[in-house]
């Protein structure tokens, strides 16, 4: 067993002291009895608000963020491990190996092969219908007994272990502190939480989760953002997989899940469109799952095009439509790589640029240079390694994937020159 890829450290400020050698816990975490009797820290929630450009406007967008302690995060990263491996064991089995791509730890792939093979298959064919769609608030409907039973399936037990059930309880009626709570609490600004190993000492803990606790009393939903909860939402879906998976398959197609989004497509469009009162059958089977009828959507591919349906009668709604998967765009034709994420790209450098402008004229001498060509330039993107890199490292291993099917270069082209044309020299007016 490999620990080092279990195992992530973490410095954030918690109820427990930071654990940088998780090599010290590691007996009694893989000790059974242990992790029976363990008792699981709350978690630490806030909400994550920012907005986001959605290709026509900016909308806010919120995120629900849960973190836990350090060593309850040890506990649920070593769960994760176990569960994967018997995990990829079934899917395995099922034939589903390729269909279920997130939270994958024996893939070895990333979103751009995923968008790759789905595009190329699309170019493969004369005709095609396509879903695309996600499902409606996922980790927050999840169905804790159904999620228990399919754990079971999984690892081919017909009892749950009593560690295993203690780990599952404490994710599924997980409890909680606000960490404006606990700010006020303690009198610390946020941005100052880096000074400080703990936010209380026990017996002042004891006071607070008395006062502060929260807790999920449903029977439904689970942690969003613990080191297990992919894991869990993976088995959660995993006979809804192997029923979409063998319909589809039967008529053709393929089918891919990422976490809650959904791509099916079938290399005949009146197929397609009469088994899609079979895919709500099957949807509906499952506990608490629905799909987004915002975000569901049909297509179909004709010769060259790209077609939107109307979802009521799946008649054509728009013949030049293009299909969003997975951070990609094609249009029958052309792959290119989501307009917005490049926007954001191109925002974020003439921010940065901004404020270096601001700096360097205001101590009349040129700063920051270094950091920002290695942030928006290619002269940071001649790496290997992934997070060394930046958006442009991005762009290359696109084109190294894609190769003749694409050429993201050009969605890029003018950054060298657009960054060196905003980029005041200093020097120069002196």
């Amino acid at each position: 067993m490999k620990k080092q890829k279990i195992f992530k450290v973490k410095s954030y400020t918690h109820f427990d002291n930071k654990k940088f050698n998780y090599k010290k816990y590691i007996p009694y975490i893989m000790n059974e009895e242990c992790i029976e009797k363990h008792a699981f820290f709350p978690f630490v929630h806030y909400t994550d608000k920012r907005r986001k450009y959605n290709g026509e406007e900016c909308e806010n967008k919120e995120r629900e963020i849960y973190y836990a302690s350090h060593i309850d995060r040890y506990i649920y990263q070593y769960y994760s491990y176990l569960l994967n491996q018997k995990y990829n064991k079934k899917v395995k089995e099922l034939g589903l190996n390729k269909a279920v791509i997130a939270y994958r730890t024996n893939l070895h792939k990333n979103n751009i092969h995923f968008a790759y093979e789905v595009v190329r298959y699309l170019q493969e064919q004369k005709e095609a219908f396509v879903i695309v769609s996600d499902f409606s608030k996922f980790f927050d409907t999840l169905n804790h007994i159904y999620l228990k039973e399919n754990v079971k399936y999984v690892i081919e037990k017909e009892t749950l272990s009593k560690d295993l059930y203690k780990v599952l309880k404490s994710v599924c009626k997980f409890s909680y502190i606000e960490l404006e709570d606990i700010l006020m609490e303690i009198c610390v600004q946020e941005k100052d939480l880096s000074k400080i190993d703990r936010f209380f000492e026990i017996n002042e803990f004891r006071q607070v989760k008395n006062k502060l606790l929260k807790s999920n009393s449903q029977t439904y939903g689970i942690v969003q953002g613990s080191p297990i909860s992919a894991i869990l939402s993976n088995i959660y879906m995993i006979k809804f997989d192997m029923a979409i998976n063998n319909l589809i398959t039967s008529h053709g197609g393929i089918y891919r899940r990422y976490s809650d989004d959904i791509f099916i497509a079938i290399p005949n469009v009146q197929e397609g469109k009469q088994i899609c009162n079979q895919i709500e059958d099957i949807v509906s089977g499952i506990p608490n799952l629905k799909l987004s009828e915002n975000k569901t959507k049909y297509f179909v591919k004709l010769n060259d095009c790209m077609a939107e349906l109307d979802r009521n009668n799946l008649e054509i709604l728009n013949e030049n439509a293009k299909l969003n998967y997975l951070g990609f765009t094609y249009d029958g034709k052309k792959v290119t790589i989501i307009e917005k994420t490049v926007s954001k790209f191109y925002t974020r450098m003439y921010a940065r640029i901004k404020t270096i402008n601001k700096y360097s004229n205001k101590l009349n001498r040129n700063i920051g240079r270094r950091k920002i060509y290695k942030q928006y330039s290619h002269l940071g993107a001649n790496t290997r390694k992934i997070k060394e890199g930046n958006f442009l490292s991005y762009v290359n291993r696109a084109n190294a994937i894609f190769k003749e099917d694409a050429d993201f270069n050009r969605q890029v082209r003018n950054a060298w020159k657009n960054l060196n044309k905003r980029l005041d020299d200093v020097s120069k007016k002196a």
